[in-house]
């Protein structure tokens, strides 16, 4: 099928492939059927991010036709008439686990607002969007995990802010780029600084130990602990083993962290920091205590 919308003729797993994501790893310790259904969430959660992306390469325009596609092939999927192999994979996930539409619908109101980003007044405002992008995500696997929702629900919630913070801290310099900053305002003012001051080329002054942005960045690389305990103290001892590919993500999204907070100013003038393949798997083999 030749199509011209994102991603609309390919399989779910053929969108997994392409991404490189941290949570794949996750997903060979699920039975056969179980890692089908999560391959297909998270290739619709991919999907939708990507389409939004489209607006810095083709347009605003743009990004919001691919990004209504979906939102629609969402409703179709839960109609039981998807159009696309992705649909049909999540639709057949939707029936066999029991799936809840709801935290999908409100992962794309999620997107949609990087499509008109708008600077956050304090960490309150930018826990929305990271409920809406990251913990719906969590929230919506709960069943495919194997997990209790109601019970497991506070974990996933807490989880998800935890692993969306990290990745806002690595990616502040290749947002910035792309006229996004995902961090809370009020802080940024209480240490005199501003978005524009992080384009690129940031000044000598700004990083050097002990700058103003040095000591906003250890300030939000403690407040990103914090929520890594949160969600471990949110975790119900009776799900721990059906959870454990959650439990997976926050072990690798933690030492990413680690690899960020280490780097500390220089993630704003060197490449992006990445867990290796081997320590990720080594992570995830310690959840087997």
């Amino acid at each position: 099928m030749r199509t011209l919308i994102l991603a609309a003729d390919q399989s779910p797993a053929q969108i997994a492939r392409a991404s490189g994501s941290n949570f794949l790893i996750s997903f060979f310790f699920l039975s056969p059927g179980r890692r089908r259904g999560l391959l297909a969430l998270y290739a619709f959660c991919r999907v939708v991010d990507d389409a939004v992306d489209l607006s810095a390469t083709e347009g605003k325009d743009i990004a919001e036709k691919h990004l209504a596609f979906w939102e629609e092939e969402l409703d179709r999927v839960f109609l039981g008439r998807p159009k696309t192999p992705l649909g049909f994979a999540l639709h057949r996930a939707g029936l066999r686990f029991g799936l809840d539409p709801e935290p999908l619908r409100e992962l794309c109101l999620g997107v949609r607002m990087d499509l008109a980003p708008k600077p956050f007044a304090d960490f309150e405002a930018l826990k929305v969007y990271m409920h809406r992008v990251a913990s719906t995500v969590g929230i919506a696997c709960l069943p495919i995990f194997g997990a209790d929702p109601l019970v497991a629900k506070p974990y996933a919630e807490a989880l998800g802010l935890a692993l969306q913070y990290t990745n806002i801290l690595r990616d502040i310099r290749e947002d910035i780029k792309e006229g996004r900053c995902y961090l809370p305002m009020d802080r940024m003012g209480f240490f005199g600084l501003s978005p524009e001051e992080l384009r690129e080329p940031v000044s000598e002054e700004l990083l050097c130990e002990g700058s103003a942005l040095d000591m906003f960045l250890i300030e939000e690389f403690q407040r990103a602990r914090g929520l890594y305990r949160k969600a471990e103290q949110a975790l119900p001892s009776s799900q721990k083993k059906n959870l454990r590919p959650a439990r997976i993500m926050g072990k690798i999204y933690e030492a990413l962290l680690d690899s960020v907070e280490k780097k500390g100013l220089r993630t704003l003038v060197e490449p992006k920091v990445r867990v290796p393949k081997w320590k990720k798997l080594w992570l995830a083999l310690s959840t087997l205590k």
